[in-house]
């Protein structure tokens, strides 16, 4: 093949897609998986699971998103995981939550209950 150079896009979307491929982090080590899902079971959440992995040194660690997100996906589901969470919730909740509904203005204050002698710009601040 010529040596070409610049960017091509289906190359470049073969490479991401090869990267996406990957299983999971807890699909790859079943030990891991298991010693997280015992605790678990246990009664610990996700944030102490992945602090007690790094204070004991572990070869392979999980951050707290990755349990939440293992124990949401379908797999996870399957195994009934999300039971065992403080919140026993089967759907995560969004983070930010609803916003808040702007107040709608009172109807007294309508430019339409004005009183008709502003109209005419007779006095000061009218």
């Amino acid at each position: 093949m010529p040596k070409v150079v610049g960017y091509f896009g289906v190359g470049a979307s073969m490479k991401a897609l090869s990267r996406r491929q990957k299983d999971r982090k807890l699909m790859r080590h079943p030990q891991l998986r298991e010693s997280i899902f015992e605790r678990i079971k246990d009664g610990w959440t996700p944030e102490q699971i992945a602090g007690s992995l790094i204070y004991e040194n572990a070869s392979v660690r999980v951050c707290q998103e990755t349990i939440y997100r293992y124990v949401y996906s379908a797999e996870g589901m399957m195994d009934d995981l999300w039971w065992y969470l403080p919140e026993h919730r089967r759907k995560r909740r969004p983070r930010n939550g609803r916003l808040p509904k702007k107040p709608e203005p009172h109807p007294a204050l309508s430019i339409a209950n004005r009183p008709e002698i502003i109209g005419e710009r007779i006095r000061f601040r009218h």
